[in-house]
């Protein structure tokens, strides 16, 4: 139970990332931050998260560059295929906040229909290690996304204490007259 607790949570999280992450840009005062890119938290398997996953699980290095093409590829179909899925259900869990658990089995299952499919073309066939190897993507994904928002969360509070501070300044010139 624990453990599907906790990868509900995450897909969850990455559910969240998809719907929610354009925020966190659009109020972004600093775009350089790579680690807090548009293109690495949109991504459903960014590349960087891949190749931590594949050196931990022991996949060679050879097969890396194949491997991330693959994602990269199908990256893309990740949305089209879970509203597909979910366009043939009644109700449609995508538009239905009461179907949330369904929604969120959909893109569980849709994401690892695309990477199970990627790694058995690289001969990795161990449904469970595919498994371990996506949950440890989607929550490298999940830590990411949580300390970009706090970071973005302290950047906003910054500007309103220096907005505040503004206005304090400005009052207490017009007190001094």
């Amino acid at each position: 139970m624990n453990k599907y607790f906790k990868s509900l949570c995450v897909t969850c999280t990455a559910i969240a990332t998809v719907f929610s992450a354009q925020a966190l840009f659009s109020a972004a005062a600093d775009t350089s931050v790579n680690e807090c890119s548009k293109e690495l938290l949109l991504a459903f398997f960014p590349e960087s998260f891949v190749n931590e996953t594949l050196k931990k699980f022991d996949v060679p290095e050879k097969d890396w560059s194949g491997i991330n093409q693959d994602l990269k590829n199908k990256d893309g179909d990740v949305i089209k295929i879970v509203e597909d899925k979910a366009g043939k259900m009644d109700p449609n869990p995508l538009k239905d906040p009461q179907q949330r658990q369904g929604a969120v089995k959909i893109f569980r299952e849709t994401l690892f229909e695309i990477f199970s499919g990627v790694m058995k073309s690289h001969g990795i066939s161990d449904e469970k290690k595919i498994q371990s190897m996506l949950d440890d993507i989607q929550q490298q994904k999940a830590k990411r996304f949580m300390m970009c928002m706090e970071k973005q969360k302290g950047l906003l509070e910054k500007g309103d204490q220096s907005d505040s501070d503004d206005d304090d300044d400005d009052d207490y010139k017009s007190d001094k007259k």
